[in-house]
């Protein structure tokens, strides 16, 4: 078992480098059909409110951006897999009137794996360009994020699974269950419920070792107390870094209410603080 098609998709030349990194290494390790997307973004119709002048004003220079940047990426990802035992395919596409995302997702839900980058904040084009968070969220694959900063020239080496025994952490352990094979380390933490119904619901992060195990997944269990006036998404962040960890694996709890995407506090602070490449599913 083993991911056999993998989709990266590259929106910023900037961090094209830092995200084929880990993806080449898996790819390779996996034998899998790589495929290099970008997606040129809609042109912004933005409101005037000028008397005398239209009423609004279309605006496509972050279109006409990310064009002139596409060669490049393209002979970035080129150079990369050259050599490499994948097979790499680059593509290129036009979201027309939709959103990035929408065109995204339409490759992410016939692969394996889908990898993309950290969101960026503080990067003009992350409104149109980024869409890490709807990949979680809607193509029903596990994602790789991969932070913007930091070089991570391997994946799930040493691997810290984050473990509650709800829908989102089971189906993110067996996703990442072709990572997990191959870890030479893989810790599986279990933070502690916060309230007795959790408890009660709770399956023991022994019980997923096991099952784990018989996959041939050689793992650790614990568990984690919170620190007061720390959260669980924190807590998870700590725990990788005092593993030593290349990868983490964990369910993205949230759901889509009006168009915004509402995350979990533990999802949302990860999202926003990883230090290290984690696969998600939701």
């Amino acid at each position: 078992m083993g991911y056999k098609t993998i989709l990266v998709h590259c929106n910023d030349k900037r961090r094209i480098r830092t995200l084929l990194a880990p993806v080449l290494r898996l790819a390779e390790a996996t034998e899998a059909h790589l495929i290099g997307l970008s997606v040129v973004p809609p042109v912004a119709v933005i409101p005037t409110g000028v008397p005398g002048a239209p009423d609004t004003m279309v605006v496509d220079q972050h279109r006409k951006a990310l064009r002139a940047e596409i060669p490049e990426m393209k002979a970035i990802f080129a150079s990369a897999a050259l050599g490499r035992g994948c097979v790499a395919e680059w593509r290129e596409d036009d979201a027309g009137a939709g959103a990035v995302a929408d065109r995204v997702l339409q490759y992410a839900r016939a692969v394996d794996l889908v990898a993309v980058s950290q969101d960026d904040p503080d990067w003009p084009g992350s409104g149109h360009l980024d869409v890490a968070e709807r990949l979680v969220m809607e193509s029903g694959r596990p994602v790789l994020v991969v932070p913007n900063a930091g070089t991570f020239e391997s994946v799930g080496r040493r691997a810290l699974v984050a473990w509650n025994a709800r829908r989102e952490a089971a189906r993110a352990v067996f996703d990442a269950l072709p990572i997990l094979k191959r870890a030479s380390a893989v810790r599986v933490v279990r933070v502690n419920p916060q309230s007795e119904r959790d408890k009660a619901l709770d399956i023991p992060a022994a019980d997923i070792c096991d099952a784990l195990a018989r996959h041939g997944v050689s793992c650790q269990a614990t568990e984690q107390v919170v620190p007061r006036g720390a959260g669980v998404g924190e807590t998870l962040v700590a725990c990788a870094r005092d593993f030593g960890a290349d990868l983490m694996v964990m369910g993205c709890y949230g759901h889509a209410r009006l168009r915004e995407l509402v995350f979990g506090g533990a999802s949302r602070h990860v999202l926003s603080h990883m230090a290290l490449p984690v696969l998600m599913s939701h």
